[in-house]
């Protein structure tokens, strides 16, 4: 009896069991690894795909197929592209999505409808801006021996560790894409001969790229924002009286603990003012002039450092004021704490944007001088 209720009962769990009915196999998948948006003629839109072969042998390395389409919509091109391919062509394993900078200056919400509809796509992988056509930097193929898809992945990450470029994938530039009070920034890649450079940040004005940082200015921008990673590095020119031709006249820091405070004001005239404090602990990472054993030489530079930071900081909210990038959500505190006037600035928030007045103070201070002494 006890045989009878087993068998019944483990009958029943089959029953119940689910077959793997969607099941995707890698034998029978084309994988894409990287791919590149452009604005063709006509208005139309001009698709790279980087196809990965996976090697029948672990002898053989990897290889790149690059696969252009024209069309009307990005799935269009996509439908395209899985014509001219033997297998299936999958996004799954995708890695990184650039857009060519006169695409980006169009709506970027809706080139990227295709990625957040599709239950398979890789929400993970970076996204940037092309200096000119992304077809270009992905036509490199290879950086040395490291395929393009995966040097410019790579080059993104090691930005964001040195504070360089934001943190962004298509995923966590969502929220902020559809927050009427913050824009969004992306990494600026540029080709350079037969390799890539990734230093700049891409400045967005709701779906609109309007503009760049340099690589100072970038670096600024994103500890203004309080987001420094495990490194952000200055090179500054120390003047220094009769000795400003010197070559030597240059220190390199780095900032190694940061914190900021950022208060939004509503002055009795309704003009909006933006208080930030930004305190800098920094190591001397080069300084062939001095060994900085006196007191009195580090205070100089102490000021020196604050006062040419704080005009860097200005000089990178100037630059996103005329690229009307609300970077670091002005608008968003309006909202939260100040309703009323955020109701009768939200319409035209790009223009009052650039009528906000910043107030930046930037204070350093060396609190590491190396091993010299």
């Amino acid at each position: 009896m006890k045989k009878i209720y087993f068998l019944s009962a483990v009958m029943v769990v089959f029953l119940l069991m689910t077959g793997c009915w969607d099941q995707d196999l890698l034998k029978n998948a084309r994988l894409l690894y990287g791919g590149g948006f452009d604005l063709a003629p006509n208005g139309k839109i001009l698709s790279t795909f980087v196809i990965r072969d996976i090697p029948a042998s672990e002898q053989q390395s990897p290889k790149n197929e690059l696969i252009s389409t024209v069309g009307n919509t990005p799935r269009e091109n996509r439908q395209k592209a899985d014509e001219q391919v033997s297998r299936n062509l999958r996004t799954y394993k995708n890695r990184v999505i650039l857009i060519g900078e006169e695409l980006a200056k169009q709506d970027v919400h809706q080139l990227l409808d295709i990625f957040y509809r599709d239950p398979e796509s890789a929400l993970n992988a970076r996204i940037g801006v092309a200096q000119g056509k992304a077809k270009d930097i992905f036509s490199l193929e290879k950086v040395g021996d490291v395929l393009i898809a995966e040097e410019v992945d790579e080059l993104i990450k090691s930005k964001e560790e040195t504070t360089t470029v934001p943190k962004v994938t298509i995923e966590t530039i969502y929220p902020v894409m559809m927050d009427p009070g913050e824009d969004f920034v992306l990494p600026y890649i540029r080709k350079k001969g037969k390799r890539v450079d990734v230093s700049r940040i891409a400045m967005f004005h709701k779906y609109q790229f309007t503009g760049t940082l340099s690589p100072d200015q970038s670096t600024m921008y994103l500890l203004l924002k309080n987001e420094k990673q495990k490194s952000a590095g200055f090179t500054q020119k120390i003047n220094n009286g009769k000795d400003q031709k010197n070559t030597y006249n240059f220190m390199t820091f780095n900032v190694e603990k940061s914190k900021r405070k950022m208060k939004v004001l509503i002055q009795p005239n309704g003009q909006i003012k933006v208080k930030l404090d930004l305190k800098l602990k920094v190591g001397i990472l080069e300084y062939p002039r001095d060994l900085l054993s006196e007191k009195k030489t580090v205070d100089r530079l102490n000021q020196l450092l604050s006062k040419e930071m704080t005009d860097l900081a200005n000089k990178t909210l100037e630059k996103m004021q005329k690229a009307r990038c609300d970077g670091l959500g002005i608008g968003r505190q309006l909202t939260a704490f100040h309703p009323d006037i955020w109701k009768k600035q939200k319409d035209e928030w790009g223009n009052n944007y650039q009528k906000v007045h910043f107030d930046p103070k930037v204070q350093v201070e060396i609190t590491e001088k190396g091993i010299l002494n």
